[in-house]
């Protein structure tokens, strides 16, 4: 990232900006990783067991470069980039574990099928093989167009996956930090759900969420799954602004952030005087969409400090009447995610010894109140690293660094 703008009389900068590189790069490349597998495994069990089936798998296109197999999102037509890049072959992932070749457990008498499409472009195809020696007499129970509906939502399910693997990509490779979301609770499907019912909202989108839910991560995921390409994103934190200085930066900031996405923090922060300028500077964007349309103008992003903010001044009811809300879980409502997340974090912060934890240690954690939620989480898990000497966690090593 590189600074934009200076406040007034401030060597401070008040945003942070990502300019638009090559529109070909890495945004439409998705590794296909341990971790994308393992995911869109749990995803498969879990379809299969709901929907009744055997077995269920999906193909995916994919191209390797540099040793490394990304899914390839893009058209069906070959061209000079995807050429230079590596030739494109399918993978299959399933959720059963047998030593027999997957195309070989497919047939087309007890297999029903869907296409997988991405961003509207196919991706590959769904799988599935009906449990009983009967065909017949399983079509007439539960027909295929049943099934291939259900198979359609388990679709939708893995492609909001990817849609999260796309934002992570971008975390590591243009924004150069580790923000994105781990984990696959329902907490947190609804929460891709929701993001993608987003996309075409062209009212001011208010982030509601505590310390460490991510809001970063929810401003970058709404981005982009509104822009394909690596568009401007600009990120600024009002109670950086110095009083008096608001219409000048907010000016400056949207003219940045034109055909992106301009993302401003703490809204909550803002001042009375600053709040007014902020509430016409809206009003004027209004008419810039109504004239040149939302291509040629910037997705406007709110978050504010907590979930259940307090602001003295006109704010809470400008809100409600001017933007759409996303609310974002705590870690409380999404308990599933926290062993993903610790292993994650102890694969990120481990020095010397690997460890890992005792199941009274893992219960400890579980049961704990994070009240900073993952940004919590992280610093406990780093401590541990700093002074684990043996390859399992106590619950007396963890004890005290939760009360610090």
């Amino acid at each position: 990232m590189m600074s934009i703008f200076q406040a007034p009389k401030s060597n401070k900068p008040v945003a942070k900006a990502v300019y638009a590189f090559d529109e070909e790069s890495g945004a439409k490349w998705v590794p296909l990783n341990k971790s994308f597998i393992t995911l869109a495994k749990i995803i498969l069990q879990a379809a299969a067991e709901r929907i009744g089936v055997k077995g269920i798998a999906v193909t995916l296109r994919c191209v390797t470069h540099q040793g490394y197999r990304h899914l390839l999102l893009c058209g069906d037509k070959p061209n000079d980039a995807n050429s230079a890049f590596g030739a494109v072959e399918e993978f299959i992932i399933s959720n059963e574990d047998s030593l027999t070749p997957l195309h070989e457990r497919f047939s087309q008498l007890d297999t029903v099928s869907v296409s997988m499409d991405y961003q509207g472009q196919r991706l590959g195809y769904l799988l599935a093989t009906l449990p009983e020696a009967d065909f017949v007499e399983q079509a007439l129970r539960r027909p295929p167009r049943l099934i291939e509906a259900e198979l359609q939502m388990v679709a939708s399910e893995l492609s909001s996956i990817i849609t999260r693997y796309q934002t992570r990509y971008r975390a590591i490779f243009i924004y150069g930090d580790q923000n994105y979301w781990i984990g696959n609770s329902a907490a947190l499907r609804q929460l891709d759900k929701r993001i993608e019912q987003l996309r075409d909202v062209t009212k001011p989108i208010l982030i509601r969420g505590n310390k460490g839910t991510g809001k970063t991560i929810a401003a970058r995921s709404i981005h982009c799954t509104r822009h394909q390409g690596i568009l401007p994103f600009i990120e600024s934190s009002c109670n950086e602004w110095q009083e008096g200085a608001a219409a000048s930066i907010l000016q400056a900031l949207y003219a940045y952030a034109k055909g992106g996405t301009l993302y401003l923090r703490n809204v909550d922060a803002l001042s009375g005087k600053n709040l007014h300028i902020l509430q016409y500077f809206w009003e004027s964007i209004k008419k810039d969409l109504a004239v040149k349309g939302a291509k040629e103008a910037a997705g406007i992003i709110f978050s504010v400090s907590r979930k259940h903010y307090s602001n003295a001044y006109d704010l809470n009811e400008w809100l409600k009447e001017n933007t759409v809300e996303l609310p974002l879980p705590d870690l409380a409502e999404r308990r599933e995610d926290l062993r993903d997340l610790v292993n994650f974090f102890v694969n990120e912060y481990t020095l010397s010894v690997e460890f890992d934890f005792t199941e009274h240690a893992w219960r400890l954690l579980e049961a704990f109140s994070w009240r900073e939620n993952v940004e919590q989480l992280k610093r406990v898990i780093q401590k541990v690293a700093l002074i684990a000497e043996e390859p399992l966690v106590t619950v007396s090593l963890l004890e005290p660094l939760l009360r610090d």
